[in-house]
């Protein structure tokens, strides 16, 4: 049977019998519709979604070892076919994750209930996700502000002034940014930015300067303000003769030496269980009030509960410890375990009988 052609079947009357039914492999059924939240929309591009945002990148380098045995046919035949490429195109979404740009900035604030100061200059932080061009802008946290701090705007892609949305060529250093009714002037940026906007041939301005708020440089001149008459310990000693001068003996160690903490590392052979076991530990003393906690380091798959405190934090007296009854005198100063007792490669006894080994320090 000879083969007829569709172009010879064209020229044939649409009459009965004089056509062939062409079968289809595919019949697709178009569905621009969908559910979300209940509601009914329109899924379209460019209406609902916009189209994936592709990027060119460096071509990976191949990293295929052969070693002693001979590469296979297809191998042979196709490790050239992408040689000449130097870039290849990925989704935004997988090139771009985790890459964010950082600009700090700030915006001021009217202030109506406060006799001292009619302004208030917040600081804000911009962060620009080059995955999916969204932003988010958060305000570091200050002591004593009176007013909540943190997030200012969630992250989602900003409109722009002009339509559209923020594109990361629109946030310059030096410029102010337009966002929801704030006018955040951006004055910084950190070197990841920097570094890419030159790599688009985009450099950002140098740093501006960050203004004072009357608040902030109260709080400055708070911190700088020296006592006209220093608290010497002449002074207090003549104050104590001529009788007064009835302070806190500690008080001074605790303000001077607040948070400040000596950190060893040490190690205990306990060989009171049946097998051998070298158990790490942290020993901390805290110079605000020369007291001592003992932590233990849990190795992983131990067998042991996780109770990381060996010894609460407090003063731990020197040689055997035992237990004194309301009646016992109390003990002196020099009768407690220091930090000077502490040393990096010597043994210490602590709690009666227990040997730690300190092999390092913070």
């Amino acid at each position: 049977m000879e083969y007829v052609s569709s172009e010879d079947l064209a020229a044939l009357p649409n009459l009965p019998g004089y056509n062939f039914r062409q079968r289809k492999g595919n019949y697709p059924r178009q569905n621009s519709w969908n559910l979300v939240n209940g509601v009914r929309i329109e899924q379209k591009e460019g209406l609902s979604h916009e189209k994936p945002k592709f990027v060119k990148v460096s071509k990976a380098q191949d990293m295929w070892r052969s070693g002693s045995f001979p590469d296979s046919e297809t191998r042979e035949v196709f490790k050239n076919a992408g040689a000449n490429m130097l870039s290849q195109e990925l989704p935004a979404w997988d090139a771009l994750d985790r890459h964010v740009l950082r600009f700090s900035g700030y915006f001021k604030e009217s202030v109506v209930e406060a006799n001292l100061e009619n302004f208030r200059v917040r600081r804000a932080i911009i962060y620009y996700y080059l995955e999916d061009d969204t932003c988010q802008i958060q305000e570091p946290k200050q002591d004593n502000s009176g007013m909540p701090q943190g997030q200012l705007i969630r992250r989602h892609r900003f409109p722009a002034a002009d339509g559209g949305y923020l594109k990361s060529e629109d946030i310059r250093v030096g410029s102010t940014l337009q966002i929801y009714g704030r006018s955040i002037f951006v004055t910084d940026c950190d070197p990841f930015t920097r570094e890419y906007c030159e790599q688009l041939g985009m450099p950002q301005g140098p740093p501006e300067p960050e203004e004072l708020d009357p608040f902030q440089e109260t709080r400055n001149a708070m911190k700088n303000h020296a006592p006209v008459q220093p608290r010497t310990y002449e002074k207090i000693y003549r104050e104590v003769m001529l009788g007064g001068g009835h302070i806190n003996a500690d008080m001074q160690q605790f303000l001077e030496k607040d948070k400040k903490v000596l950190r060893f590392y040490a190690v205990l052979d306990d060989v009171t269980t049946p097998q051998f076991e070298r158990r790490p530990f942290t020993i901390m003393f805290f110079l605000a009030d020369d007291t001592i906690e003992i932590r233990e380091q849990y190795p992983l798959n131990c067998g042991r509960d996780n109770f990381p405190i060996f010894f609460r934090r407090g003063k731990m007296p020197m040689g055997a410890y035992k237990v004194e009854g309301p009646q016992a005198q109390a003990r002196k100063k020099n009768e407690f375990v220091h930090g000077h007792d502490f040393k990096v490669n010597m043994t210490v006894q602590l709690l009666g009988n227990y040997s730690f080994f300190i092999y390092d320090a913070d």
